[in-house]
C-alpha cells in the first residue's frame, strides 16, 4: 500500500501505485492548506489499498496512526488512532484520509496497518515524516537496469544506486509487453540495488522491467531505461514428447515434439522402427536450432511408400540420448 501526504486547499487524491504489501509513502503537494479552526493545518493522506492476500482482494479494516516520536512495532500502541479511517477498497484502489488539527512546526510522523478477514494484521508500514519543509524535486531516475533468469527460474534484477541523500528505496516495475502496462511489484522502503522476481506469470515468454527511486518526502523519479528478457524455457537435455494424433491413419502425417539442447541437434536422428526391429525411416535432425520443435512423420518409409497399419516405434538416437515413443498407424 502505497501512502502519501499532500497539503491542498481540498483534499487531494494524486498518482497511484500498485503494491503488493501494505506501505506508507509521504508526498508532499506544493499548496498549503488551512483547516476551519485557528492555528491548524490540515493534511491528506493518500494511499492505494493492498489486498486481502498480498496485491489481490479486498483487506478487511485499516487503522491509522500517528505519533510526535518516528512509529515503530514497540511504540504503535502509544501512537494516536487518526479517527475516520475508510473502508478498504479492491487492492490497487486509491483511498485517502483527511488529518486535521495538526500544529503548525510539530513533526509528526505516520503509519498505517491493514486487517483481512481471517484477522490477520499485516506489518506497519513504512513511516511518513512531515515536518513542514516541502520538498517537491524527486530523485533521479536510476541507471544501469539489468536482468537475468537464475536456477530457479525466477527473475533477478540489478541496477546502479541513486546519490541522493534522502533516498527512501526504489520500486520495481513488470510490464508483458513493450508498452505496458506496468505494475509495481514492491515497496519502495529499501535502498537495496538488487529484487528477485518470485512471480513470473505463467506462459510468458518475454518480460519488460523499470525502476523508479523514491526520496524520503514521497517524490518518485521517472522510469529507468526498461530492461526485456526472454522467459522462454531452453531445453538442456534431449526430450521426446507424445505424438499427435496417436493413433493416426494411413496417408496422414503424425508429429512428434521434442526438445533440443541448446547446442543444437548436431548429428542427431529420428528412426522409425517396425515391429520386427527393422528401422524403416530414418529424419535427420542436424538442422534444428535448440529449444522445443516438432518433427513430422509422413508414415513413408525410406523407399517412399506407405507403410502398413501397425505398431512403430519412434527412436531418438544422437547426442548420448536415446529415448522412443509408440506409433500406432490404423487403417
Amino acid at each position: 500500500m502505497d501512502v502519501r501526504l499532500s497539503r491542498r486547499r481540498t483534499p487531494s487524491r494524486t498518482r497511484r501505485e500498485w503494491l503488493p504489501a501494505l506501505v506508507l509513502l509521504a508526498l508532499l503537494a506544493p499548496t498549503a492548506a488551512r483547516a476551519q479552526g485557528a492555528g491548524s493545518d490540515t493534511l491528506t493522506l493518500v494511499w492505494s489499498a493492498p489486498g486481502d492476500d498480498g496485491n489481490v482482494g479486498t483487506a478487511a479494516s485499516y487503522e491509522v496512526r500517528m505519533s510526535t516520536a518516528a512509529i515503530t512495532a514497540n511504540n504503535w500502541s502509544s501512537a494516536s488512532v487518526i479517527p475516520g479511517a475508510p473502508s478498504p477498497l479492491p487492492a490497487g484502489t486509491r483511498q485517502s484520509l483527511v488529518v486535521r488539527g495538526l500544529t503548525r512546526g510539530t513533526t509528526y510522523y505516520f503509519a498505517i496497518r491493514a486487517t483481512d478477514d481471517a484477522t490477520n494484521v499485516a506489518p506497519i508500514s513504512n513511516v511518513v515524516r512531515w515536518d513542514w519543509v516541502l520538498d517537491a524535486a524527486p530523485p533521479a531516475a536510476p541507471s544501469g537496469l539489468t536482468a537475468s533468469r537464475d536456477g530457479n527460474g525466477d527473475v533477478s534484477l540489478h541496477w546502479s544506486a541513486n546519490a541522493e541523500p534522502d533516498l527512501a528505496g526504489y520500486t520495481v516495475y513488470r510490464g508483458l509487453s513493450a508498452g505496458g502496462p506496468f505494475q509495481a511489484l514492491n515497496a519502495p522502503n529499501s535502498l537495496s540495488t538488487s529484487f528477485v522476481d518470485t512471480n513470473v506469470p505463467t506462459g510468458a515468454t518475454t518480460l519488460w522491467y523499470q525502476v523508479s527511486a523514491s526520496d524520503q518526502s514521497g517524490n518518485e523519479s521517472g522510469r529507468s531505461s526498461t530492461f526485456s528478457l526472454s522467459v522462454v524455457e531452453v531445453a538442456t537435455a534431449w526430450t521426446l514428447q507424445p505424438a499427435y494424433p496417436n493413433p493416426s491413419k494411413i496417408g496422414s502425417p503424425v508429429a512428434i515434439p521434442l526438445d533440443v539442447p541448446t547446442s543444437g541437434a548436431g548429428s542427431a536422428e529420428l528412426q522409425v522402427v517396425d515391429s520386427g526391429g527393422h528401422i524403416i525411416r530414418r529424419i535427420a535432425l542436424g538442422s534444428l536450432g535448440g529449444g522445443p520443435q516438432t518433427v513430422t512423420w509422413d508414415g513413408l518409409n525410406q523407399a517412399g511408400a506407405q507403410v502398413s497399419p501397425g505398431v512403430y516405434t519412434a527412436w531418438l538416437v544422437g547426442g548420448g540420448a536415446r529415448n522412443s515413443i509408440k506409433l500406432v498407424r490404423v487403417p
